[in-house]
């Protein structure tokens, strides 16, 4: 298999999360996306993001998971964290080095203060520990534009 590259999904109480592996190194590393992947989960990315970080694949097995659907319309970062640590035990991924994007990077940051044990490193990119007014009007432009049809995922 060309980079180990694994799509896989998880099911657990009425939900599905899908997640890709891809890898043979060593020690884990997790990519927890943005917000995008609300409109594009990983289902199916395994082999273009392993080519696409193939440089990791020697040193780490990489994870990436998927928001888990259906969400709650109350979910938060800090419930989205919660999955992801449960998803983590089912796949029995220990501790791991956890890179996250955006939105990835505020469930990134819980996961760290709520599972500690989880987290053996973590790397936050473009991302910020709660909303705040650019970010809430942001989120906002890119729900209208999703709900007018003006946004391909």
């Amino acid at each position: 298999m060309l980079y180990n590259a694994f799509n896989g999904q998880l099911n657990t109480d009425g939900t599905v999360m899908d997640y890709i592996k891809f890898g043979s190194g060593p020690r884990n590393l997790i990519m927890i996306p943005g917000l995008g992947d609300g409109l594009k989960t990983v289902k199916g990315l395994a082999l273009p993001m392993a080519f696409m970080y193939r440089e990791f694949a020697k040193d780490f097995t990489v994870w990436t998971f998927s928001r888990k659907q259906p969400l709650e319309t109350d979910a938060t970062t800090r419930t989205m964290a919660a999955d992801l640590a449960r998803a983590m035990e089912s796949l029995g991924i220990g501790s791991a080095c956890i890179l996250g994007v955006s939105q990835g990077g505020m469930i990134a940051q819980w996961l760290a203060l709520d599972f500690p044990d989880l987290v053996g490193k973590l790397l936050l990119v473009v991302t910020s520990a709660e909303p705040n007014d650019v970010l809430r009007t942001s989120i906002a432009e890119w729900i209208s534009c999703i709900q007018q049809g003006a946004h391909v995922a």
